[in-house]
């Protein structure tokens, strides 16, 4: 890594160098033409000079249709006549000598941008990879770093063996309660020994193929160091390396038996992240890494497999209160065939359930991005093309706007719904191993892979934080971060949570992020659900997170206390809080907190690159993400997003105080880092993306202005629809039956107990299942909206055909916004011409961490 950063500052120093000459044979050409026009007084002549200089003299190449028709059409006046004493000629010239100034700026702004990463590349404090934090409920953030690491330390090197006989007891009176059940599991225990032998008899488990999808699982991971990722990625590079590394990893998968981690132990590394929490990663040997990787997603696929085959063997993953056969005749003998949706809002919520939120850790090919257990808050395009499922950040903002329009079809439909939320208490570090154990014997896991899976959770670690002398200590218990092998024990573990909430609640599903979860229903159902929870985590070893944990009744009856039994505390979602009415309110308490730690982080910033991604990545994404402005759907409304935007003109108000904004705050800091640099900074410079010379400062509230106009202005007018069109859809269907009009079945053979057309209450009754209507208006309060478009000029459709890093609304929208400053500065919507920048650097950085200020 050293050496490439080394080639890369070179590389920016010679490239600066070769702006400077440039620059310098550019004035040296202007200044000359400068003088030849002082001495000509002849108009014709004079604007003969320009072109003339304007085709000689070293300029930046940019796109400017109209500026290239207008230098042809003086051209071919120039060929043809020049007796012409009408002509504009004067006006013609300063247009001529305004495309000169244009380069002058534009040289003046490369320099600017060089220097920009000179600062960067000499500080110390940027930026190390921003392994972001996106859970989406805050705690205090006053915790220190010797506090945490205190508190781990506690968890992990300590065994607290729990009871391995009361687990597998607890286990089959959930798993083998029933015939069907017993068959159930034995068929799950044999799929596993099959893997098993197959994993076994296979003698090169290490292939082209398969070191390419794990050395890729292993870039996308937040385990190794840029070092390390700097060493990978050139080993893709060599085939000689690659034989000998596949020859050592199948060597070594075929004495697994006798794996062990190094004697001198792996480097532990506390990080800090964007929301301030921390996060401790271990520094694995690439070696092991490839190795642990390797049996991690095999093992992690086939779980998944596995687990999905047992839920749905049970029905877990099938429509919950199924209609009857009884029940749809009879509805078919009032209604006509046909008129009812096979499954309605159950199957929708099936759908979702299966796709997002049931097993979400756990992989399904080898290929795929694993979901890790944080989001980063920055732009990974070129990665997330690669994603086949929703990101951890997806997930989340998905789930918040699944609760909330649940919430707001219950109101309609039901009068009120309870929602509980919890998550267990420091869960990756406090998983008991012989938990784990315990359970992975229990699904026929045989004692070869469990005495692995221990000798592989057992990793001796010390600080290197620490120094030299740093003790080395063995991990007792927990799992790593980020690590397919740690989820495949978190997340066996927790679908035993899982399956036994869906068992006592006759049906509800726990829906669940990795050990974070949710419940909603009936408060009956949500007591009996958080009493299976409570007893998981009693077998299990695991304790609940009180400050996470909180229930909430939202109703349009008069309120009485909720259950004792439930949880105390709210339901909150990042920055949000749900309240009894069944809407999320922004909390200002823990916005405020955030502003506070955002402000001590830019200030810690010692270059304005480093300022720039610090602004980014928290005041920007983290901020707006927390918001639940991610991609928002119609369940939010209108007001929501005006709710955003008033919060974020409070970011601005606190951080920049006299400055306003952030575009008045860089004018500032560049004239002051950078007095050198003369010329107006505009905000087109300060916002535009780097693809076209910009610095790519995010202005958050452009997003949400693109969809002000396309969100629905009050989610309740979607209910209120829904509602006219059933009445509408009844009275149709009973018309039409008294009528004698009703489509039958030749072959029913119902008959009705009495006269008349069924009752509204009845027909209601199956909504859930069968209403087209209710469905239709539970798919649009969660349609997200797109941006609106914008409509692009010619200018800016000239330019977008030069370059892929300027598609998207956002950016479309930018262009289209500051193309009439850029014409009249810089002769076009370039900025820089960015093949003379130093743009493997600015790369780079965004690849790198960010180092929080701890």
């Amino acid at each position: 890594m050293e050496a490439l950063s080394s080639t890369l500052r070179s590389v920016t120093a010679s490239k600066a160098r070769q702006i400077e000459r440039q620059k310098a044979r550019f004035d040296e050409g202007r200044l000359a033409l400068q003088h030849l026009l002082d001495c000509e007084p002849n108009e014709i002549k004079r604007l003969r000079a320009i072109l003339d200089a304007y085709s000689d003299l070293p300029l930046m190449p940019q796109t400017n249709k109209s500026r290239d028709k207008f230098i042809d059409s003086i051209e071919e006046f120039l060929a043809r006549t020049v007796h012409d004493p009408c002509a504009p000629l004067a006006g013609w010239e300063r247009r001529l000598m305004g495309f000169v100034q244009a380069e002058v700026l534009r040289y003046e702004h490369a320099i600017l941008y060089t220097s920009i990463l000179k600062e960067w590349r000499d500080s110390t404090d940027e930026p190390e990879t921003l392994i972001g934090d996106s859970s989406v409920d805050i705690p205090d953030l006053s915790p220190t770093k010797e506090e945490y690491r205190r508190k781990w330390e506690s968890y992990v090197f300590d065994a607290d063996e729990t009871d391995k006989d009361a687990i597998a007891a607890w286990l089959q009176g959930f798993f083998s309660s029933t015939e069907a059940n017993n068959k159930a599991l034995d068929a799950l225990k044999a799929g596993v020994a099959r893997f098993e032998k197959k994993m076994k008899n296979n003698k090169e488990h290490f292939t082209k193929i398969t070191m390419n999808w794990c050395i890729w699982g292993l870039l996308r991971s937040d385990l190794l160091t840029d070092d390390k990722r700097a060493v990978l990625t050139a080993m893709q590079q060599d085939d000689d390396a690659m034989c000998d590394i596949m020859d050592d990893l199948n060597m070594r998968m075929n004495t697994l038996d006798r794996w062990t981690w190094p004697e001198e132990g792996v480097a532990a590394e506390l990080r800090r992240q964007v929301g301030s929490k921390y996060r401790i990663f271990h520094d694995e040997d690439l070696m092991d890494a490839l190795l642990l990787r390797y049996i991690g997603v095999k093992w992690s696929i086939q779980m998944s497999k596995r687990l999905t085959a047992f839920a749905k063997v049970h029905s877990w993953l099938s429509p919950l209160n199924i209609v009857s056969n009884n029940e749809r005749t009879r509805r078919e003998h009032y209604l006509g065939p046909g008129k009812d949706h096979a499954s309605g809002i159950q199957g929708q919520r099936l759908k979702t359930f299966e796709d997002d939120f049931f097993l979400t850790q756990l992989l399904r090919h080898e290929a795929e991005v694993d979901r890790g257990y944080e989001d980063d808050h920055e732009q990974d395009d070129q990665n997330r093309g690669l994603q086949t499922r929703k990101s951890v950040s997806e997930l989340k903002h998905s789930l918040l706007q699944l609760l909330n329009t649940e919430v707001a079809v219950a109101k309609r439909c039901n009068d009120e719904v309870t929602i509980l939320q919890s998550d267990f208490q420091f869960f990756g570090p406090s998983i008991a191993h012989s938990t784990i154990d315990a359970v992975l014997t229990f699904f026929g896991v045989s004692r070869f892979w469990t005495d692995f899976f221990r000798r592989a959770l057992e990793v001796p670690i010390f600080f290197r934080e620490d120094g030299p002398k740093a003790e080395i200590r063995i991990r007792r218990r927990g799992t790593q971060m980020s690590s397919p092998l740690a989820d495949v024990c978190s997340e066996v573990i927790l679908f035993c949570g899982d399956y036994s909430c869906w068992q006592k609640t006759s049906g509800l599903r726990l829906y669940r992020l990795h050990d974070d979860f949710w419940l909603w229903g009936s408060e009956d159902a949500c007591v009996r659900g958080w009493s299976a929870m409570t007893d998981f985590a009693k077998v299990m070893g695991l304790q609940f997170n009180v400050e996470k944990s909180g229930c909430i009744r939202v109703s349009k009856k008069i309120m009485t206390p909720l259950n004792p039994s439930l949880p105390p505390g709210d339901v909150r979602w990042g920055f949000l809080k749900l309240s009894t009415t069944g809407y999320f309110t922004i909390d200002y308490a823990v916005v405020d907190k955030h502003i506070a730690a955002l402000i001590v982080q830019l200030g810690s910033s010692k270059s304005l690159f480093a300022w720039i991604r610090i602004w980014n990545t928290y005041a920007v994404n983290f901020f707006t993400s927390m918001l639940g402005g991610q991609k928002p759907s119609n369940c939010f409304g209108a007001q929501h997003i005006a709710q955003m935007q008033r919060c974020l003109a409070k970011v601005h108000e606190k951080v920049f105080l006299g400055e306003k904004n952030v575009a008045n705050y860089l004018r500032n800091e560049i004239k002051r880092r950078f007095p050198s640099f003369s010329a107006d900074v505009l905000d087109s410079f300060i916002f535009l993306p780097t693809a076209v010379g910009g610095l790519g400062v995010m202005n958050p509230f452009i997003k949400l202005t693109q969809l002000e106009g396309q969100m629905i202005a009050n989610p309740e007018a979607i209910m209120d629809t829904f509602h006219q069109a059933e009445a509408s859809a009844y009275g149709r269907a009973r018309v039409m039956y008294e009528q004698g009009q009703t489509t039958r079945l030749a072959q029913s053979k119902y008959k009705p107990p009495r006269q008349g057309f069924f009752p509204f209450a009845e027909y209601t009754r199956t909504r859930e299942q069968l209403s087209h209507e209710l469905l239709e208006a539970y798919k649009s309060l969660l349609h997200q909206p797109d941006p609106s478009k914008v409509h692009l000029s010619d200018e800016v459709e000239a330019v977008l055909g030069g370059s892929q890093g300027l598609k998207g609304p956002y950016n479309l929208w930018l262009l289209e916004l500051y193309k009439d400053e850029l014409i009249r500065h810089f002769g076009g919507l370039n900025v820089v011409e960015t093949k003379l920048l130093p743009m493997g650097m600015v790369k780079m950085a965004r690849k790198q961490r960010i180092k929080w200020n701890v």
